[in-house]
């Protein structure tokens, strides 16, 4: 009961302070590179109320994963367009998986330094861990080559003349086919059993890999 308490509290702290700074950090790279739109709609603040969306908080509340308000960006005011969609898109997959990095060193030290068999203690332990497994989860999910992911629209600025007009022809039923093959990516692991799950290894592939970053604190602390 404790264990699920946490996860949704640590969903609630997902929606509350980290998609503020996850949208915040898109809007600055945004301005950077030319575009204030966000600036001058107020986007670029930490306030949660000006980054949440209705639907896709209730989604990360029940299922851990969903979106935020899109953020406003003319991409017509970069110098760059090519460049600009593509530093903008990648914004929000790396910053969610720095935060991962931050949330597990945080663990691991405290695993190693610190009483985590208080209850306060291992509060913060759990949700630290579960804050890592959503970032990690929302990061690798928006790198997704479908649209209306920022991954599709890093494939979309690399794809060659050919591909890009075939996507314009048929591009009704190529968002049409993505809606499916992201539900059924995000469901057919519950429904098999965990026995065929694409979305769940590469998830946790990308947090074996992220977890190489606390290998110096045992050697360190430990």
């Amino acid at each position: 009961m404790l264990n699920f308490f946490l996860r949704i509290f640590s969903r609630v702290l997902m929606l509350f302070l980290v998609l503020p700074v996850t949208n915040s950090v898109k809007g600055l790279v945004a301005r950077w590179l030319g575009d204030d739109t966000a600036d001058r709609e107020g986007r670029i603040t930490l306030n949660p109320l000006a980054h949440l969306d209705p639907l896709g908080s209730l989604a990360i509340l029940i299922c851990g994963f969903g979106w935020s308000k899109p953020l406003p960006i003319n991409v017509n005011n970069m110098k760059d367009l090519k460049k600009g969609i593509i530093l903008i898109s990648l914004t929000a997959p790396v910053t969610h998986y720095l935060m991962a990095i931050l949330c597990m060193n945080a663990y691991t030290f405290m695993s190693l330094k610190l009483n985590v068999s208080s209850s306060a203690m291992y509060a913060i332990y759990i949700i630290l861990i579960f804050l890592a497994n959503i970032n990690v989860c929302l990061g690798t999910i928006d790198l997704l080559p479908l649209p209306p992911l920022d991954g599709f629209h890093i494939l979309y600025q690399l794809a060659n003349p050919k591909m890009l007009s075939w996507y314009h022809r048929n591009y009704q039923q190529i968002n049409q086919y993505s809606t499916y093959i992201l539900l059924g990516l995000f469901f057919i692991g519950t429904l098999t059993g965990g026995l065929i799950d694409p979305l769940g290894w590469l998830i946790n592939l990308v947090f074996s890999l992220l977890s190489v970053t606390t290998a110096w604190i045992p050697l360190v602390f430990g």
